[in-house]
């Protein structure tokens, strides 16, 4: 494997770990996970009281649900990848890029100078 490849999982694992260990999140989810259990339940019985329902329109809500509690998912993870990053002071992937760049451009003018300089010795010979 790559080391960015590790890098990734490292801070994947990392970041998993850090969520793990917050009572909070994990309260939260067990929260959530109560309130989907009761709203399913609530949602089953509607359907199975009233018979003129197909299951087309059941499996239709509950893919609606499906799919805005995965939004919301990610977005609890994103806010708390968010704040497992800075608490670990990791550089994101835009900044190491930036870095990255600006490296490059250093390594362009130095050679330059050093070209001049050179340039300049001969010059004075």
């Amino acid at each position: 494997m790559r080391a960015k490849t590790w890098i990734e999982l490292l801070s994947l694992s990392t970041s998993l770990y850090m969520m793990a260990k917050d009572e909070e999140f994990i309260a939260n989810v067990s929260e959530l996970a109560r309130a989907g259990k009761k709203k399913a339940d609530e949602l089953m019985n509607d359907f199975t009281d009233n018979a003129e329902h197909s299951e087309e329109l059941l499996v239709e809500k509950l893919l609606q649900k499906v799919h805005q509690a995965k939004e919301e998912l990610e977005k609890k993870v994103e806010e708390i990848a968010a704040g497992v990053y800075s608490k670990m002071h990791i550089a994101h992937t835009d900044e190491t890029t930036r870095l990255s760049d600006e490296i490059e451009k250093l390594k362009i003018e130095l050679m330059m100078a050093e070209a001049r300089i050179v340039h300049l010795e001969g010059q004075s010979k």
